[in-house]
């Protein structure tokens, strides 16, 4: 939690600097950059400790975690795209893989963690 703690404090200097230098054009994924992985990374972090669910294994972790930065970084290359006045059909892409890859690693999480935990070992 701690990371995308800073992550999300990282993501609002990027704006506010970008902010600065974008002659006044702005995007709501640039402005909304910092909102990916406090929703995404901090809150699924509080909810699990708040619950005390278990911690999720590495394969797990990492699957969701490259969701996130995908997003996340879609969402800066989106804001950057519309601020230059330009697209890509690449950051739909990337944003689809983040949303997919980051809800296979919340599937995976419940399954090793509830339904692999009963059923014995994997």
């Amino acid at each position: 939690m701690k990371i995308y703690a800073g992550i999300t404090v990282f993501c609002a200097v990027v704006f506010l600097v970008y902010d600065q230098f974008s002659h006044g054009v702005r995007s709501p994924y640039m402005t909304w950059l910092f909102a990916w992985p406090l929703v995404f990374g901090c809150g699924p972090a509080l909810i699990r400790l708040a619950a005390k669910l278990p911690d999720p294994d590495l394969l797990t972790k990492d699957i969701y975690h490259t969701g996130v930065m995908a997003m996340m970084l879609s969402s800066l290359l989106r804001g950057v795209f519309e601020i230059a006045g330009t697209a890509s059909d690449y950051q739909k892409i990337l944003m689809s893989a983040g949303i997919a890859l980051a809800a296979a690693g919340l599937l995976l999480y419940g399954y090793r963690s509830f339904v692999g935990g009963k059923a014995g070992s994997l």
